[in-house]
């Protein structure tokens, strides 16, 4: 008889381990583009020449890309939780 071994849990530990803190660290550099947006948006918006205010169809342009980016980051926010529940949920029926 050929004995064939499962795939031991620490290499599949390790590589869950690695992949959260990369989505993690996408995340926080997500978080910290839409700061710095914010930022750059409100400092352009306080510092223009009242006598020749920004462009409308520009700052409609600039809101749309702050609108965009605002849901991409709670799509992966909630995307993360989805794939913590699979996650769990895996381990559990795996324990059973």
């Amino acid at each position: 008889m050929t004995n064939i071994s499962s795939p031991t849990t620490p290499s599949f530990a390790t590589t869950q381990t690695q992949t959260e803190a990369a989505q993690s660290d996408t995340v926080a550099g997500i978080g910290a583009e839409f700061d710095s947006f914010i930022r750059l948006l409100t400092a352009q918006v306080q510092n223009q020449d009242p006598l020749s205010p920004l462009d409308s169809t520009q700052f409609v342009e600039q809101l749309a890309t702050f609108s965009a980016l605002e849901q991409q980051v709670q799509t992966n926010t909630h995307l993360q939780s989805i794939a913590d529940l699979v996650r769990s949920l895996n381990g559990a029926t795996d324990g059973a």
